[in-house]
């Protein structure tokens, strides 16, 4: 396996050597560390387990390693496994890749055994690439300047099945994105997303942000046009199905009191969560 990794603090040689051998229960000559930018000779490139460093520019994150573990050595070794060991032996926070294609999403693994979302963005320097810890999921105590705040664009991402809108989208032409055609497709999924989300009381993570919430009311607003715009061909069943998800979002919301008297009008407004999430 082989584990892309960050460090908050900068570590020796030695004490990585130590801590990725207690790890993986190895004698301390089974791991081989160096730096990047130094003599490359004298390493022992048979080591079950080579871990190459890079010291990095002043930022919120002071070393990268690069690490290969041989897969006899490796047996179940996740990179998040990788990232939690190393944590709780350096004591320093230690960051890996998300399993989403979005290149600022990563996990930080904390010493104390908690795996949190951050978004990680690279600064150019006169030197190198530095790197800025812009905000995290839950507080990190040795990333002190970095925002707590769920993240909106890892709400985007997660992976949520839209079965009522599919199966009425693969009736009806892409378009462009400013298209009819296209606006319904954006628009539908966004709404059949919330529905589930509330169905399944916030599923994944349990959270949700106001905004996304209110973006996602305006999805409804958007629909409402949409289906007198629609070709007629298609009016219909795009009524239809947009009352199908009308009654899950019914069905998992309450009557807000204290709505918007502006959009009285358009009942998705005046309604709330059974569990409000942010």
């Amino acid at each position: 396996m082989i584990g892309n990794l960050f460090t908050v603090a900068e570590l020796d040689p030695e004490s990585l050597r130590r801590a990725l051998a207690d790890m993986l229960a190895l004698p301390d000559g089974a791991v081989d560390v160096a730096d990047a930018d130094g003599d490359q000779e004298d390493r022992r490139w048979d080591a079950p387990v080579l871990c190459t460093f890079r010291v990095l520019p002043p930022g919120d994150l002071a070393m990268e390693l690069d690490i290969t573990v041989e897969d006899a050595t490796a047996g179940t070794l996740t990179e998040e496994r990788l990232a939690l060991g190393l944590a709780a032996r350096v004591k320093s926070s230690v960051l890996h890749p998300s399993e989403l294609d979005l290149p600022s999403a990563y996990w930080v693994a904390v010493q104390d055994g908690r795996s949190v979302r951050c978004r990680l963005e690279a600064v150019d320097t006169d030197e190198d690439t530095a790197y800025r810890v812009d905000a995290v999921e839950e507080q990190v105590p040795d990333l002190p300047r970095a925002r707590v705040e769920v993240l909106p664009e890892i709400l985007d991402r997660q992976p949520i099945s839209t079965p009522v809108s599919d199966a009425f989208l693969a009736t009806l032409p892409t378009g462009t994105a400013a298209s009819i055609e296209g606006r319904v497709h954006y628009a539908l999924r966004v709404w059949e997303r919330l529905t589930r989300r509330l169905q399944s009381d916030w599923a994944p993570s349990g959270r949700y942000r106001e905004d996304l919430f209110r973006r996602d009311l305006e999805a409804r607003d958007a629909l409402e046009l949409l289906i007198s715009q629609v070709d007629e061909a298609y009016a219909d069943a795009l009524r239809d199905t947009v009352t199908r998800l009308d009654r899950i979002f019914s069905d998992c919301t309450d009557t807000n009191p204290t709505g918007d008297s502006g959009k009285a009008a358009r009942w998705w407004w005046n309604r709330l969560p059974l569990r409000t999430p942010w």
